[in-house]
């Protein structure tokens, strides 16, 4: 088998989706099977058009970066991809130059990441979420000095707080007052059993 004909299985056979671009202009001299299939495009259609039929960005931009990769100076690409039924998609392009049949040309590998970038951005707002949530929670952890006779509680400033106060400034906690039986046969003893809705 000749270096040609290796060369055409390897790129019309394989799973990823693959472009030969002419450098200097931009057109798509070929694309494997999955190119087609994914752009939604015959081979006949898509050998007709350019690069910059597909990709979105800025014309300069584009050709600007074909640069880059015919020079050797980068190969990883992230560009968005229009697909013929008007889908945009997220795209990671691996491109360089290689030599076929005596021409230079551009050899592109193309992924769809549309996917993965969503999963991040949904990920990405999510530890923001949490991270926000955090911070608006206030716990009560540690050591807490409290007087032993009323109950006040010491701050960090060296104040003291009347339990309430404390326990409201350093948590989501909020408080309904009532008196305890114990507390209500020592404070009013003349109401004895006696039952008083009011306290």
């Amino acid at each position: 088998m000749t270096d040609l004909a290796i060369y055409s299985s390897l790129f019309h056979n394989n799973h990823s989706i693959m472009l030969i671009i002419q450098p200097q202009t931009g057109k798509i001299i070929d694309a494997n099977k999955q190119a087609c299939l994914f752009y939604g495009y015959s081979l006949e259609e898509i050998t007709r058009m350019t690069i910059l039929d597909i990709n979105t960005f800025d014309e300069q931009e584009v050709l600007a970066e074909m640069r880059r990769s015919r020079q050797q100076e980068c190969n990883h690409f992230f560009f968005k991809h229009k697909l013929a039924n008007g889908d945009i998609r997220d795209m990671e392009v691996y491109s360089g130059p290689i030599t076929v049949g005596g021409k230079d040309v551009l050899y592109s590998i193309a992924y769809d990441i549309t996917q993965r970038n969503k999963q991040e951005r949904e990920q990405e707002e999510l530890i923001t979420k949490l991270e926000k949530a955090l911070k608006e929670i206030k716990q009560l952890q540690g050591i807490i000095p409290i007087c032993a006779s009323c109950k006040q509680i010491r701050d960090d400033q060296g104040a003291w707080n009347q339990l309430e106060q404390y326990i409201s400034m350093h948590s989501d906690a909020q408080f309904s007052h009532g008196i305890c039986p114990a507390c209500k046969a020592k404070l009013y003893p003349e109401l004895g059993g006696k039952k008083n809705r009011n306290l």
